[in-house]
């Protein structure tokens, strides 16, 4: 199963119940609203807006090798990605974060997610090797080792931002997200903020159980563009190290 000391709640056969399948489509020309005008909303799986717009940040961690990146990049069936997320407009003030391994079984994923409910920093002060201080402190504190020790191998390698929307469809089987105003910042540089570049696509993905992967076709005969392999962290690697 997976290196990480996850608790003991999440075995083999809740992982298989859970998996879930999470299809990316990318848009490089089509304003926002138009979009979610012309694609979301008038979908025969009639979606309607959920929550609230909020920007998502993370961090992403790999170890020496980039051996998270180069499962990625080289397609591997099973494959494992660390980061640190929180939401905010202010990406530089890290609040109440959620470290989460996201492990990808074939074409379907799940994801295992710790709060850090009293976690808060902010970036400008720590950057990035200070920040892996503080969460790793804070995992030792609340004797979460297993993750601990799985973190002390890791090292941070990119800082990435969006805004994300969140739909549902009618029958409550199929979720979209949509993620625009990309920005992407080298977690290496002394200044990283002036490092940041932008992304003016839009990321649409579908997120759904097992079951209905059958049925998902019918759904994404009404997205007008191709099913695409999408990774934000690879896309960040390759903007700063290649």
């Amino acid at each position: 199963m997976s290196t990480v000391k996850a608790p003991n709640s999440i075995t083999e056969a809740s992982l298989y119940h859970s998996l879930r399948f999470e299809r990316k489509f990318i848009f490089e020309e089509m304003l926002l609203e138009d979009m979610i005008n012309n694609v979301v909303l008038c979908n025969p799986y009639c979606f309607k807006e959920i929550f609230h717009r909020r920007s998502v940040n993370n961090i992403y961690f790999d170890d020496q090798n980039m051996s998270f990146y180069r499962q990625n990049v080289a397609g591997d069936a099973n494959r494992e990605k660390y980061r640190l997320r929180w939401y905010g407009d202010d990406f530089t003030q890290v609040t109440k974060p959620t470290f989460e391994i996201k492990k990808k079984y074939g074409e379907t994923g799940d994801k295992y997610s710790y709060k850090l409910k009293k976690t808060a920093f902010n970036l400008l002060d720590t950057h990035a090797t200070g920040a892996q201080t503080i969460i790793e402190d804070t995992l030792l504190a609340e004797e979460n080792t297993g993750l601990y020790t799985n973190l002390k191998q890791l090292q941070p390698a990119l800082y990435n931002t969006y805004e994300r929307r969140y739909f549902l469809s009618h029958c409550e089987r199929f979720r979209i997200t949509l993620d625009y105003n990309m920005a992407f910042y080298n977690i290496k540089a002394r200044d990283f903020i002036s490092s940041k570049i932008s992304a003016d696509d839009i990321v649409l993905e579908l997120k759904y159980e097992r079951a209905h992967d059958d049925e998902s076709r019918n759904l994404t005969q009404h997205v007008p563009v191709r099913l695409s392999k999408n990774s934000k962290y690879v896309r960040g690697v390759d903007l700063f190290y290649r």
